[in-house]
């Protein structure tokens, strides 16, 4: 099993006006982010738009991408549902397609505020999943804070191989990354999803960044985690910098509405697919 390290794109799904899959525009993203420069990719994560899609339609986005992709990169799928019962049912039927890794946030739409209810969900997954896991720490979405000693719980659990942190709390990940300094002594891996300290946390020893709207600035992405490999400070500094000024001029101002349609609208232009999203996503001309 590849370890998970690098620019890992949570990649947009196309859509046609119905909302299935478009299969030959995910083809076409899956092939543009690899030969961009891509370590893995993640399908169905918030940017792929994975809870807003059908299972059946969940089911053609894992097989097209394991198949596209062919093993030149880890795929990662994502399998978060509501709960414990049914996050592990989309876990056993996606796992039969042959991804790589299975990604979950914690169950959503209700809330979990006491830490064993989250150390019980993971190791339910671990224990009926024969796929490695990857826990997906992104209350924004789920209403479910994690706290700084179940994230570690979760990082010592043998099937977990790594977390994604999308928590926008910088202090907590620093603190990981002081407890288990890059190297064979850590027990998982440990990916910054939050787009605005990709230098900061690379330079202290993230192992990646799994980023959406970067999945339109693979090569950006890929010089900043050279750089920060190298220990060069002021050109991770610079990069990121020029990273976010291209991410904000192509979110716009009201990113709360725009963000899905705005990376779809860019890769669009591109001819790679559609800019179809699921509603009730706004389509902005």
């Amino acid at each position: 099993m590849k370890e998970l390290s690098g620019v890992i794109p949570a990649v947009p799904t196309p859509l046609d006006r119905y909302e299935n899959v478009d299969i030959d525009g995910l083809r076409r993203v899956l092939d543009h982010v690899i030969e961009q420069g891509a370590s893995a990719v993640f399908v169905l994560g918030s940017m792929g738009e994975g809870p807003a899609l059908l299972d059946e339609q969940k089911k053609i986005v894992v097989q097209t991408a394991v198949k596209q992709v062919g093993g030149r990169v880890p795929v990662l799928a994502a399998i978060s549902d509501v709960s414990t019962r049914r996050t592990l049912e989309m876990g056993k039927q996606l796992q039969e397609l042959g991804p790589d890794y299975l990604v979950a946030t914690t169950p959503f739409f209700f809330s979990f505020p006491h830490g064993d209810s989250i150390k019980e969900f993971v190791d339910r997954l671990a224990e009926n999943l024969s796929t490695p896991l990857v826990f997906y720490n992104v209350p924004s979405r789920t209403g479910n804070r994690v706290s700084l000693e179940t994230l570690e719980y979760i990082m010592k659990r043998p099937q977990v191989a790594a977390i994604k942190d999308s928590s926008c709390d910088l202090p907590s990940v620093v603190e990981l990354l002081r407890r288990y300094p890059r190297g064979a002594a850590r027990p998982c891996r440990i990916l910054q999803g939050d787009e605005s300290v990709y230098d900061v946390s690379l330079l202290l020893g993230a192992d990646g960044v799994v980023t959406g709207g970067g999945t339109c600035f693979i090569p950006l992405l890929a010089a900043l985690y050279q750089a920060a490999l190298k220990g060069d400070r002021p050109s991770a500094f610079k990069l990121q910098q020029e990273f976010r000024k291209k991410m904000d001029d192509m979110l716009g101002p009201e990113l709360a509405v725009d963000w899905v349609h705005a990376v779809k609208k860019t890769l669009s232009r591109r001819g790679l697919c559609s800019d179809q999203v699921t509603s009730p996503f706004l389509r902005r001309r």
